[in-house]
């Protein structure tokens, strides 16, 4: 099983460095780019907040520069972007990760090469390889939970 782990961490380690998954915020438009809408909404509340400011008595110059210094910072939070790390141990984890990551062990298929790694070697029961090559017949495809499944069940892969 040993074997098997070290396939799926050097597949892991490949997706992260292929897909600069490396937990860093980068700047990027992408948050733009996909909702115009909420961005402009964002500055049109803003603008009404500031009239708002200004048209009572008891709000002024201080409320403004709060007002202002908020919608700054959200503006810069929402260019930033990161992309997490995928680890070995979140396959089969419900946290706070999956909120941001997804389970992504369910929809990432292992590449052609692991595969046959994992099929040709000699350190692999069969009945894993069978599972895999009834997956293959089946679905297409094998990814990264099912390769774990078939390897060591329900236990958690923080154990493994």
């Amino acid at each position: 099983m040993e074997y098997v782990k070290q396939i799926l961490l050097r597949e892991i380690d490949t997706l992260n460095r292929e897909e600069q998954r490396d937990n860093k915020p980068r700047l990027s438009l992408a948050f733009l780019k996909n909702h115009p809408g909420l961005w402009a909404s964002m500055y049109v509340c803003y603008a009404l907040t500031a009239a708002l400011i200004f048209t009572t008595e008891f709000l002024g110059w201080p409320a403004f520069w709060g007002a202002t210094g908020f919608v700054l910072l959200m503006s810069g939070l929402m260019l930033l972007d990161v992309n997490p790390r995928y680890r070995f141990e979140d396959i089969d984890a419900l946290d706070l990760r999956v909120c941001y990551n997804g389970e992504w062990y369910y929809v990432r298929t292992l590449s052609e090469k692991a595969i046959q790694d994992i099929l040709s070697s000699n350190e692999v029961p069969d009945n894993i390889k069978h599972g895999i090559e009834k997956l293959l017949s089946l679905k297409g495809e094998v990814d990264f939970y099912d390769v774990y499944h078939l390897a060591w069940g329900q236990q958690s892969a923080s154990s493994v």
